[in-house]
């Protein structure tokens, strides 16, 4: 019998919250590519700096996922989803008032500690949630608030920027942020912590396993090979670029959640992760050779991202006893931030001092191949969440 404190009780409203939730991180993270012109002129940024500025958020989650990621096992969820969604407010406030380079950056690592908070907690409480059924039709779904993200910032933000500043529109961002949390209060069953006694050492020693250290490692090449994508392509692709990277996004958002489906009923999670990476491989190295243009380019990113992200994340829950899916959460997410911090850091030295688009798309592409050879040793032990062979 479940209780009122079973999130797969209300497994459908907790989802509904829970991409609402996502979708103001994602909207935060997107927010710097619209504004990079503006921020450029005023502050005086190089590729590198602004490279920096896009990574920065990744900052705290490669000190702080794994003991943030077992907190979230032991923490009551609602008073941690509150917590997370404040400092993204906070975080844009500062951005908002920043007068120099520095207080930029100090508002995208408080943001960047918030959205992490707020990226393992619901992590996890899917993957209870959606335990044995369902799983990756719940992260498809979940994981769509990402690409919804990037259509509207790409799409609004920069008109909206000239409408109220770009500081006012930073300050609506943590408006929204702070709409998120009554929802999240709402949906959320209220419960203490999980009662788990174990110490932390022995909690990561539980959650760490090496299909796991496989699917982190994919994960943290995975997106050292695309955000520099999302980052630099829109001046890559001319002067629509902001549209035309935007197909990424409706690329997965419409066929995110079609993934998770057909994830769920093959039971092949790791087979889609390399599968989805050497679509990555092959897309990166046919943009360095000019034999694709910017718009079927991003159309087969765009598959790409509803497919790779959306199977990683169906995985932990089949990967690691269901006690420590938070650590293991953390664990992963430490490794994809590390990506996201060297990926665009790294793509904008290099546009710097080469200023080339096929040296910096064949970079990303042989960051891919390695990507795909992690992937190979992703495969679940059964001792997480069994697969669902059929929706329930």
């Amino acid at each position: 019998m479940r209780t009122s404190t079973d999130p797969a009780g209300r497994r459908w409203l907790v989802l509904s919250s829970a991409t609402f939730s996502f979708f103001a991180v994602g909207l935060g993270f997107f927010s710097v590519p619209p504004l990079l012109p503006t921020l450029t002129a005023l502050f005086g940024l190089s590729n590198l700096a602004a490279g920096v500025l896009m990574g920065a958020v990744a900052v705290p989650a490669i000190v702080l996922s794994v003991p943030l990621g077992a907190a979230v096992d032991g923490f009551p969820p609602r008073a941690a989803g509150a917590i997370g969604l404040a400092l993204m407010a906070v975080g844009c406030a500062l951005f908002a008032a920043a007068p120099s380079f520095g207080v930029l950056l100090l508002g995208r690592l408080v943001f960047g500690v918030g959205a992490l908070a707020i990226n393992l907690l619901l992590a996890r409480l899917l993957a209870r949630a959606f335990a044995g059924r369902e799983a990756a039709l719940a992260m498809g779904v979940f994981l769509a608030a990402y690409p919804a993200a990037m259509i509207v910032g790409f799409s609004t933000l920069a008109p909206l920027a000239a409408l109220v500043g770009w500081r006012g529109e930073m300050l609506l961002l943590g408006g929204l942020a702070l709409l998120a949390a009554p929802l999240h209060l709402a949906a959320v069953p209220a419960e203490g912590g999980s009662g788990a006694t174990q110490a932390g050492g022995a909690r990561l020693w539980q959650a760490v396993n090496r299909p796991l250290l496989a699917l982190a490692t994919a994960w943290c090449l995975y997106f050292a090979a695309f955000t520099p994508v999302i980052t630099f392509a829109p001046a890559w692709a001319g002067r629509s670029g902001l549209l035309v990277v935007s197909i990424i996004a409706w690329v997965s958002l419409l066929a995110g959640p079609l993934a998770g489906g057909l994830i769920d009923r093959t039971g092949r999670a790791p087979a889609w992760v390399a599968g989805g990476l050497l679509g990555l491989v092959a897309t990166l190295a046919a943009m360095a050779t000019g034999a694709l243009a910017p718009v079927p380019a991003m159309l087969l990113v765009g598959a790409v991202v509803a497919v790779v992200p959306t199977a990683v994340y169906s995985l932990p829950g089949r990967l690691v006893p269901a006690e420590v899916v938070g650590t293991a959460f953390g664990v992963i997410t430490s490794f994809s931030n590390l990506g996201t911090l060297v990926g665009p850091a790294v793509a904008g030295a290099l546009r710097d001092r080469t200023a080339s688009w096929p040296a910096l798309w064949a970079g990303c592409a042989g960051v891919a191949v390695l990507a795909v050879l992690a992937a190979v040793a992703t495969r679940p032990r059964g001792v997480g969440h069994p697969p669902a062979s059929r929706f329930m």
